[in-house]
């Protein structure tokens, strides 16, 4: 599968992703006070990620695809690692739900128990993701999303349970519910752990792929998530419920550059060096021509979508939101250069100190620029730790490489004629069998004839 191809697919998920955030979005607006949206948006944001992050994602689509291991035997010793963390974690959020008291504990608790559901479908989509199975992959990582919004639909619109809780109690449901098909597909894993002891030196191999690639995406979470928390600090509820509503428009451009990446990350993973290298530098061109696009028609009419949909409570999200477009668009190649620096170079720890740069300018950037400029300043400090990692991120790929720079930046006939090919391909694929039936019926009609 071509990286046109692919992309195309994982693409079409990804616009599927952004119309039901979006809906989720408008809904949560319409239905919750800025107060309450901006607390329900902050937990939502903190529990996925961490959940996420806590999951071994990459080590089980690093060791199925770069080291070629039997997936079953992948997901069969991950899970002998992940389910008793995710049971525990359930305990946890019981266990604060029944001796806590009020509001807050209630929301912790549902908090805490959202976490266990991230941690294991992450694990099982890196092992999915590992095999190429791209249709699969996004059909495990929309069903959460969907789930979602027909939970938050019922609960919030229909039942009215209008409160940051209640969004939670939804959010939480859903998260749950989304498990269902991994129970299906992971079958094959489960039963090799039912027949085989643990691999003890895999395992160990998994841990120590995560510790570097989970300590960087907690640094990873920090850095995109600060300006969340320091605007939630330094500017109140109001003004992390408004800026929510900028980063979900602005980050939504990042689904057309993760198409991309997902689409590459099997043969990246598994080609030679100079086959990882060209295949990145190419995912890095089709980035630069999505995004970059996307990211100018975004800013235009971004802030008025934001009023129409959200309500005037949220037009102040529209500055923010013009900033974050530029700083989407700088940090679109990253997720191409980390893939080729983790699932290929084997060394997660790229990521990490990427990171920490990221972290550490976004962190002095926000504490500056916040109290005197509110969410824009936010958006600002983002903007420039952006561009300065992508910028070193970019240098160090080029150096180990030894590519052109050119080849990164400079799209080419190929490309587009990628799509062009793909747009033919896939109107013959529709058109063929019209043509056939209505040659068979022609056929047909000289015969009565």
């Amino acid at each position: 599968m071509g990286i046109a191809t692919g992309s195309l697919i994982a693409l079409l998920f990804r616009l599927t992703d952004i119309v039901l955030w979006g809906l989720i979005g408008v809904l949560t607006a319409r239905t919750l006070s800025v107060e309450d949206r901006g607390l329900y948006s902050t937990a939502i944001i903190l529990t996925s990620a961490v959940g996420g992050i806590s999951s071994l994602a990459s080590a089980t689509g690093y060791f199925v695809s770069n080291q070629k291991r039997n997936p079953a035997e992948v997901g069969g010793n991950a899970f002998a690692v992940v389910l008793p963390v995710a049971g525990v974690i359930l305990v946890a959020g019981l266990g604060i739900a029944l001796l806590g008291g009020g509001s807050d504990s209630r929301v912790l608790a549902l908090a805490v128990l959202s976490m266990g559901p991230g941690i294991v479908r992450g694990t099982s989509l890196g092992v999915i993701l590992g095999q190429g199975h791209i249709v699969k992959y996004n059909i495990g990582n929309d069903v959460g999303i969907i789930l979602a919004m027909a939970s938050l639909g019922l609960w919030l619109g229909v039942l009215d349970h209008r409160t940051a809780e209640g969004g939670l109690q939804a959010w939480c449901t859903a998260q749950y519910l989304s498990l269902l098909p991994f129970a299906v597909w992971s079958r094959s894993w489960i039963r090799w752990l039912v027949l085989h002891r643990p691999n003890g030196r895999l395992i160990r191999g998994m841990l120590r792929f995560s510790l570097v690639t989970g300590t960087g995406g907690l640094v990873g979470l920090l850095n995109y998530r600060l300006d969340q928390f320091l605007v939630f600090q330094l500017d109140g509820r109001e003004g992390a419920g408004i800026y929510s509503s900028a980063i979900a428009g602005a980050e939504a451009l990042w689904l057309f550059s993760s198409a991309i990446t997902l689409a590459s990350f099997a043969r990246v993973g598994r080609g030679d060096p100079h086959e990882a290298a060209t295949l990145t530098a190419t995912g890095i061109r089709h980035t630069v021509l999505v995004v970059i696009g996307g990211g100018l028609t975004a800013a235009m009419i971004g802030p008025f979508m934001i009023e129409t949909l959200f309500g005037h409570a949220y037009s102040a999200a529209g500055q923010p939101f013009r900033i974050l477009c530029l700083g989407t668009a700088l940090f679109a190649p990253q997720g191409m250069i980390n893939l080729y620096f983790v699932n290929h170079a084997g060394m997660p720890r790229f990521p990490l100190l990427v990171g920490l740069l990221m972290l550490t300018s976004s962190l002095v950037g926000g504490v500056l620029l916040i109290p005197f400029f509110g969410t824009s300043g936010a958006a600002t400090a983002t903007t420039i730790s952006y561009g300065i990692a992508s910028s070193v991120s970019v240098y160090a790929f080029l150096r180990r490489t030894r590519l052109r720079p050119s080849l990164l930046w400079r799209v080419r006939g190929a490309d587009l004629r990628a799509y062009w090919d793909l747009g033919w391909y896939l109107v013959n694929r529709v058109a063929g069998p019209l043509r056939r039936g209505s040659l068979d019926q022609a056929r047909a009609d000289d015969r009565l004839r």
